[in-house]
């Protein structure tokens, strides 16, 4: 009987132990809910222009829906889409710009939501880019940082709708250097004084009027760097506008496509609530090349008003070539306003306000027009026989009254406004060029 018992008894063990199997208890859920989505676009405290506004973000491992909330505070309540099966969704906001939008993803799926989304909130803000109103025709004059004001009255000033302060020279570093802040503060003064405008003229400060600008505008980070600063200082002196001298970019190494980069986002932060204005000075566009196609017609819609240079058509062999005739001025508005279709809202013709000879090296032979007029020339004519520091008793050829008027009307009719460089080198008196370009359009001073 011991001996039966015994054996039963080790059975029972063995079929306990190895012969049944454990009943199996509760095992890892096979679809938790889901993590936090991460928000791809607007980017994260960027801007954007319209009201149709689409968010993104990524897709989430086992999650099979998304809800949207957004609203103006930090910490958004209202849900304005739910039970998203995509990564995307477009809302529209209202039309009213600064207003900051914050917003979230909840992932969710049938085991619940994802939590502590609302701690990863991103933002965008609505905003308003549009040129500022134009102010009729205009009529700019430059004035260099290394004239006297003392020396232009203040009529002058009030025959300009536009005053070009010229300049403030871009750097190595790629952000702007103030040329002769006292100058700067007289020329803001009295252009203030007397109701004009005043623009800052940005160049080239590395000599040949081209290196720094291009080794800023190769890169995205140095024309943000550029952009950023260009505004600190309109904000800081209180200019009303920007006026781009790169003489010149060109297609032959590239800036053409830097070039119209840089305008384009430097026209986004001026016309940014349609604050500033932006204007550029451009070559003439009498000769084909690489210079004249750098200036694209996309940039249109972007810049203000163009100043085109019809002057400095020179020649060091041929003598008794006027380097800014009537048939210039033709010539460069004919190729602008009709065969590169540039708006004639936006077409300034430039005036000289000095002379140049012909035949002869032009180094240091530039005379302005108070200075042929002092020698014994007539406001009237378009050459004299002066001396200068580059020659001796010879022919200089400028612009008087009546061409400057005749231009006038031209520009008048056709385009938009004249420009003078410069508003020193003008006469001081009645036998102003700017005053004759003023009568002959009928702005009143």
């Amino acid at each position: 009987m011991r001996l039966r018992l015994l054996v039963f008894s080790w059975i029972t063990l063995y079929w306990v132990s190895c012969g049944k199997k454990d009943t199996p208890g509760p095992g890892p859920n096979p679809n938790p809910a889901p993590g936090c989505a991460v928000a791809t676009g607007p980017t994260n405290g960027g801007f954007v222009t319209g009201t149709q506004v689409t968010l993104s973000w990524n897709a989430v491992s086992g999650a099979s829906t998304y809800d949207v909330y957004l609203g103006t505070t930090s910490n958004p309540t209202t849900t304005v889409a739910t039970n998203l099966t995509g990564t995307s969704y477009t809302h529209t906001i209202p039309a009213t710009p600064n207003i900051t939008y914050y917003w979230y993803v909840l992932p969710k799926n049938s085991n619940g939501s994802a939590t502590g989304c609302n701690s990863q909130v991103n933002s965008f803000s609505l905003i308003s880019i549009s040129a500022p109103p134009p102010f009729g025709y205009y009529v700019v004059g430059y004035f260099p940082s290394y004239r006297s004001v003392a020396d232009v009255p203040d009529i002058k000033f009030k025959m300009t709708n536009v005053v070009v302060y010229a300049f403030f020279g871009v750097n190595t570093s790629g952000t702007l250097t103030v040329n002769s802040p006292a100058t700067l503060n007289d020329v803001l003064t009295k252009a203030r004084a007397n109701g004009t405008k005043v623009f800052v003229g940005i160049n080239d400060a590395s000599g040949d009027g081209k290196t720094n600008f291009k080794n800023m505008a190769a890169t995205a980070t140095g024309r943000n760097n550029f952009v950023k600063d260009v505004m600190n200082k309109v904000r800081q002196y209180g200019f009303d506008g920007v006026d781009m001298d790169w003489e010149f970019p060109s297609t032959s190494d590239g800036t053409d496509a830097t070039f119209t980069l840089m305008m384009k986002e430097l026209s986004d932060s001026l016309h940014r609530d349609a604050r500033y204005y932006l204007s550029c000075a451009i070559t003439a566009g009498k000769y084909a090349g690489g210079i004249r196609d750098a200036v694209r017609n996309e940039l249109y819609p972007y810049v203000d008003f163009f100043n085109v240079m019809a002057y400095d058509d020179f020649s060091t062999s041929t003598p008794y070539r006027h380097h800014s005739d009537y048939g210039l001025a033709q010539t460069c508005l004919n190729y602008w306003l009709n065969t590169r279709q540039m708006p004639a809202a936006k077409c300034v013709l430039g005036l000289p306000a000095y002379g140049r000879p012909s035949g002869i090296t032009q180094s240091g032979t530039v005379i302005s027009f108070r200075g042929i007029l002092n020698q014994g020339g007539s406001p009237n004519s378009d050459s004299a026989i002066v001396t200068s520091g580059g020659f001796t008793n010879y022919t200089i050829y400028y612009n008087g009254q009546y061409t400057i008027k005749r231009k006038a009307k031209l520009a008048k009719d056709i385009a938009n406004g004249v420009m003078m460089w410069e508003k020193w080198q003008d006469a001081p008196d009645g036998n102003s060029l700017l005053k004759a370009a003023c009568d002959t359009v009928g702005r009143t001073y």
